[in-house]
């Protein structure tokens, strides 16, 4: 791997590292959402409530996920950020396949802990490697790509599913000693788990480039005490990044984990085809939604706009708060289908966005951190209380699953204007932050290059 003279790698390496990361990404997305679709017939089989699906769904990932992933962003920060993802790779490939062979709700729950501390390493080391790959006036459209392995993955998480719910029907169940037979909803897990572990071997085709932007000439690890202090000092730009994503989060991870339900409720849709349907569309309308943040953001950034990336990431709740609002009580089929399509656009906006944003305030040694605490928010506010509190309002506010349409409205009700106004509260400092750490970074290149001149 060569590298330019501004010591970034090669354009057309750099895209590779992004395109292995997408994948990895993808993979990560498929073994985190699959439950969804299962989740009919995961609750027939283990009897249990909308409440406990979306603690099953949710906090059994986010809690272990946002703990490993403060212990894993340390190591992204000062240590071998490919050697992090691989293991993480891996340990998640064999607890989604794993997963198969869980016959009760308790091991089902632990075995989706282990996939969230595997997962736990991706965001940190992905973000730090690809912040040391791109110019900043690059890194937005670089990072969105990354991240469409958001919307992509789940999207083949309801294609394949769906397929497989099909094909389930016509192939004969699978015979593990000592386990039994693999019903339909096992058989997708092992399907999705297994290819993780080869693409494991994929990450040693890439090399870590040269740490930039750091607090000092040598990219050393910092004390958390080092770290806390630059964070609280831009507590303001963090915050109204971190928390006002996590209710879009709230609102989009939640609504995915009950979209089967929702679709076999109220208009009669099979999770299969919902699944093959959804999946086509999200396909689509994802990556849409995160090119226009990243190109959005890259450009109103090269304009000199210091706080362009808070105007993006407004952009979302303001496209998708009313089609969320009404959606849930549409009768017509094929419109839910095109309302949802366009919620999904905006409800997918922000991701890279967001990363990218977080990495140009933050300095080389404390990005890994700074993006751990994020997925820490988006995590518990989002993965984990979206899906258990439409649950939770569908089962005890409402009482009738029945419901489930005015859990999934009043959810975007608190959500929309939450997300707004975090945004608007954390803008002007985050613009302020942008200008702090170009003229830190400007005085840093001046120390480095005076002994040798």
């Amino acid at each position: 791997m060569s590298s330019n003279q501004t010591g970034y790698p090669r354009p057309a390496y750099a895209w590779y590292m992004v395109a292995l990361l997408l994948v990895i990404y993808t993979f990560s997305f498929i073994d985190r959402q699959i439950l969804g679709l299962l989740g009919p017939a995961i609750k027939a089989d283990f009897g249990i409530s909308d409440t406990q699906f979306g603690v099953l769904t949710g906090f059994a990932f986010a809690v272990f996920y946002t703990v490993f992933g403060l212990f894993c962003a340390r190591i992204a920060d000062s240590r071998s950020r490919r050697g992090l993802i691989a293991a993480g790779l891996l340990l998640w490939s064999l607890m989604t396949a794993a997963s198969s062979l869980a016959r009760s709700f308790t091991t089902l729950f632990l075995l989706r802990i282990g996939v969230g501390v595997g997962e736990a390493t991706l965001a940190p080391a992905a973000n730090s490697l690809l912040a040391d790959s791109f110019p900043k006036e690059r890194l937005s459209t670089a990072l969105s790509v990354y991240s469409m392995g958001i919307p992509i993955g789940s999207a083949l998480a309801f294609i394949v599913g769906g397929t497989v719910i099909d094909l389930a029907e016509t192939m004969p169940d699978i015979a593990i000693p000592g386990f039994g037979l693999l019903g339909n909803w096992q058989k997708a897990l092992l399907m999705v788990g297994l290819p993780g572990i080869l693409l494991t071997l994929l990450m040693f085709t890439i090399k870590e480039p040269i740490r930039k932007g750091g607090v000092a000439s040598e990219s050393a690890s910092l004390p958390v005490s080092v770290v806390a202090k630059h964070v609280l000092g831009r507590f303001r730009a963090y915050a109204g990044i971190c928390f006002g994503v996590s209710f879009v989060a709230m609102l989009g991870f939640g609504t995915l984990i009950f979209l089967a339900f929702f679709f076999y409720r109220y208009h009669g849709v099979m999770p299969g085809e919902a699944g093959k349907v959804f999946g086509s569309i999200s396909i689509i309308t994802g990556p849409i939604g995160l090119l226009l943040g990243g190109y959005l953001a890259d450009s109103w950034f090269k304009e000199g706009k210091k706080d362009a990336h808070i105007r993006v990431l407004l952009v979302a709740p303001l496209g998708y708060g009313i089609p969320a609002l009404i959606l849930p009580f549409m009768q017509d089929t094929t419109t839910v289908w095109v309302v949802l399509g366009l919620s999904n656009l905006f409800i997918n906006l922000p991701s890279g966005v967001a990363f990218a944003a977080l990495q140009i305030i933050t300095p080389n040694q404390m990005r890994g951190q700074v993006i751990a605490l994020y997925v820490l928010c988006t995590s518990i506010i989002g993965y984990g209380s979206g899906p258990w509190l439409i649950g939770f309002f569908t089962d005890y506010l409402f009482g009738d699953e029945m419901m489930l349409n005015y859990s999934l409205a009043l959810v975007a009700a608190i959500t929309t204007p939450a997300c707004i106004g975090l945004l608007l509260w954390g803008r002007k400092a985050f613009a302020a932050a942008v200008v702090e750490e170009e003229e830190r970074q400007k005085a840093l290149a001046q120390t480095v290059e005076t002994p040798a001149s």
